[in-house]
This record gives structure tokens, sequence and C-alpha cells, in this order.
């Protein structure tokens, strides 16, 4: 039969959200666009992932752990902090064995790269992208070269954004295909609106457009803050409101950052200091209002949810803070 009138296969690719899982997508597009398959590529959102079933098709940086159940599929995955990644299949009952395990490896794109020579293909990435993968990885910004800082920034601008990613596929794809790395308008569009952001947010500290309660600086990133300034721009605001938390925590020492949401607002702690206590922070909430709410540790960071997003006003979050503002007083030796 001739090729050009065989009905091609389809495969669908589940992909995750961030470069590395990208690249990672595009690498194993490539290979089974040589073996005749029929690609379609999938980005769930976060929520889209809760209540995802995933049946005969790939995950790139996507896991049941995610939420999603896999069923008869193919899961690339990587686990940062142990520098291993992992090829698993799911049965038809969902459950997950591994087929192929890489130690130390930098990025998920290296464990794609191997799958497909199982596959019996060979993809070639241009070296300056696998880097600068590895370094928006591991988080060595400083080392990015000019296109991995308008990738970095592109995507910081547009994180929550689901169609954004297919304008970041088609970049990484057409630059595996074409070995040329010209980066798109929409690319550098977006990266400069980074450069504006932190332009912002540079002018929120130095005016001191933020509430402050017992010498802590509250930043607060919400479209119902009684700030012109923060109003106008929470579009800019929030995707750079992490970034400007670890600048204030980095010099104070302790920092909070109140963010609205999709889910309402939420409260996060940063905290810099060894002399202050995150028992004591927390211990500080009030009985009545602890039971209403989710706290988390990542780190040197409380993050604070209310369980009802209905609850997660910016009034009510903010009394959290101040409370908790309360708790902050250096440890007795």
């Amino acid at each position: 039969m001739r090729r050009d009138s065989m009905t091609f296969d389809k495969r669908t690719i589940y992909s995750g959200w961030d470069w590395d899982d990208i690249l990672s997508s595009a690498v194993l597009a490539q290979a089974l666009l040589r073996k005749g398959f029929k690609i379609f590529l999938e980005f769930p959102s976060p929520q889209e992932l809760r209540n995802l079933i995933i049946n005969k098709a790939y995950s790139v940086g996507i896991s049941h752990k995610d939420g999603v159940r896999l069923i008869n599929s193919t899961s690339l995955q990587y686990i940062t902090e142990k520098r291993l990644g992992l090829v698993l299949r799911y049965d038809d009952g969902g459950r997950p064995s591994t087929i192929m395990r890489f130690a130390n490896v930098n990025t998920l794109t290296e464990v794609a790269l191997e799958y497909v020579q199982t596959l019996n293909e060979y993809v070639d990435v241009p070296k300056q992208l696998l880097e600068d993968v590895a370094f928006m990885s591991s988080g060595r910004l400083d080392k990015l070269s000019r296109i991995g800082r308008i990738m970095h920034r592109a995507l910081k601008m547009n994180y929550g954004n689901k169609e954004f990613r297919s304008i970041m596929y088609n970049f990484v794809f057409n630059a595996i295909a074409t070995k040329s790395l010209k980066i798109p308008e929409a690319l550098i569009r977006e990266a400069g609106k980074y450069d504006e952001a932190i332009k912002i947010a540079r002018k929120l500290l130095k005016e001191e457009r933020y509430v402050t309660t017992d010498n802590i600086k509250v930043l607060v990133i919400s479209s119902k803050y009684d700030d012109e300034l923060v109003r106008e721009n929470i579009s800019l605001l929030k995707p750079v409101a992490y970034d400007t938390l670890l600048k204030v925590c980095r010099t104070d020492g302790v920092a909070m950052l109140i963010l609205e949401t999709g889910l309402g607002h939420t409260l996060r702690v940063c905290l810099n200091r060894r002399d202050i206590s995150f028992v004591n922070i927390v211990k500080s909430i009030p009985r009545e209002a602890s039971s209403k709410l989710i706290i988390t540790m990542r780190g040197n960071h409380i993050i604070v949810k209310f369980r009802k997003p209905s609850e997660s006003t910016l009034n009510a979050v903010l009394d959290i803070a101040l409370s908790m503002a309360r708790g902050v007083t250096p440890s007795r030796a």
C-alpha cells in the first residue's frame, strides 16, 4: 500500500506547562511524526487535570499525582529533587509500572531524547535550547542566554495562559525542525511586558504602596486593593508578585504577600530569619479562623488559603496576615 494512501494512526500528547515540558513534547512529537502518526497536542490547565482521564495517549510532565487518571498510556516524568527521569506505562486499570529509569539527568527533555531512541528515532535539539531549559529548570537564571531570558520572561507573564502554550510549542517545534532559533514576535512582546512589570513593582516598593504591620511589609496585589497603581496594573503585577515578595524577604528577613487568584485571595509568608519560629507565626492565627484555612509549608514559606474560596475576601485574608504578623517575634535562646 502506498504511504500517501494510508490512514495515519493518531497519537495524543498531553503536555505540562513549562518550557521543559513543552520542549519534551516537541521532541516526542517529532519522533512520532516520523513514524507516520498524526499528532494532537493538549495543554490541560491545573484545574482541568483534576478530573482528566488520559486514555491510550502520552503524558509529558503530567502524572497521576496531579489528579489525572492514566489508562493504557505512557508517561514521561522528571523528579527534580532527585534528578531522576522516569518513563511509566499505565495499564488498563491505571496501575503504573516503570519501563525506563534515568539517573542524574537535568531535564525532562533529556528523558524524552532517550525515550525516542527506543522508537529508533534520533531528534536533534539546538544546543542553546537544551542549555537554556536546563538553566531554567535548575533556577540558574543568571546563566540564561538572550534567547533564554526572552523565553523565561514571556512564560512568566503568561504562566496561567493556556493559549500561550501553543505559541511556546510552535517555537520549539520549529526550532527542532529548522535548527533556527528565530524568536517569534509574540515571545518578544510578552517578554517586554515583564520588564514593564518589574519597573512597576519597583515603584510600588519605592513609594511604599503596601500595608505595614509590626514593621512587616504586606504586599497586596488585588483588584480590590485601595491603590490606583496596583488596580490599574494588576495583570502586570500578578506574574511578578512572587519575585517581588522574595526581593523584600531577602532585604527584611520576613515579608508577606496577599495575591488575588481565580479562587479568591491567598496569603504567602516568606521567612528568611532563623530567630523567628514558623510555629509561633501559625499559632498566632485565631482558633476560630484557623479551622477555615488550609495551611501548608514549602521551604521557608507558609501558604494560607481559605477552604471555601467564597470566604477568601481581601479583608478576610488581610485580617489573617495581621494576626500572623503578631507571631513574628524572635525566639528566645
